[in-house]
């Protein structure tokens, strides 16, 4: 057992980290329990909602043409109400995935072992899983950040019509209900691979949860199952 170690902060005044070994169990038993929930109780909830989602008639082709009525009134290039609501409904699903992804992914790479010769097809298991996991959140943090541009050239379209009213107003109005178009497949999109995300890497887990806890046959990490 690590004994008390002095650390010394900005301020050069030593505190004390108490028995390190410790510590750290404390902060792995944490994310495995974290981890656990998600994957008993959470992930299957999520990938049932959102396969409801997915084949919810909001995200329907069939709603295009009401996605390019809403996306003008009169003169006017307003805010896309049906948009808005598609959005409204994603975003926390989003954000949800990206936490998720970092319990998961912070999860194995503590169950990681020291580097050394041998069996290492569980580590590359597990290396694939965080890459996974990576991917996926950096995948809905782009559609995330996206959406800020959907409102960004809503602006630039207003601006648009406002300079240039009469004959060319009407291009302009097309041209939006067009974008929106776009930003509703998006959306439609969306809601699949969020889907997809969840599913796949809870299949992939699932099917290796075996390499995932114990890389190698004498591994003695925290285990869920």
């Amino acid at each position: 057992m690590m004994g008390d170690v002095p650390i010394t902060i900005e301020n050069d005044v030593p505190i004390k980290f108490v028995n390190g070994n410790e510590f750290l169990l404390k902060h792995k038993k944490n994310i495995c329990t974290e981890a656990d929930k998600l994957l008993k109780e959470i992930l299957p909830t999520r990938i049932a909602k959102l396969d409801t989602l997915r084949k919810n008639p909001r995200f329907s082709w069939e709603k295009i043409q009401q996605v390019r009525e809403c996306a003008v009134s009169g003169d006017k290039i307003v805010v896309n109400a049906y948009l808005q609501e598609c959005i409204t409904q994603l975003k926390p699903y989003m954000q949800e995935f990206i936490d998720h992804c970092f319990v998961l992914r912070t999860w194995i790479t503590l169950l990681v072992p020291k580097s050394e010769e041998g069996d290492n097809l569980g580590v590359q298991v597990q290396y694939e899983v965080v890459n996974d996991c990576d991917s996926n959140a950096i995948s809905i943090k782009n559609y995330y950040a996206a959406f800020n541009n959907h409102y960004l050239e809503r602006a630039k379209s207003i601006s648009k019509l406002q300079k240039y009213p009469g004959d060319s107003s009407s291009c302009i109005k097309h041209s939006i209900q067009e974008y929106d178009e776009v930003v509703f497949m998006q959306l439609k999109s969306i809601a699949g691979k969020l889907y997809f995300y969840y599913l796949s890497m809870y299949d992939t887990i699932m099917k290796n949860i075996d390499k995932i806890q114990k890389p190698r046959n004498d591994s003695h990490e925290l285990c869920l199952y």
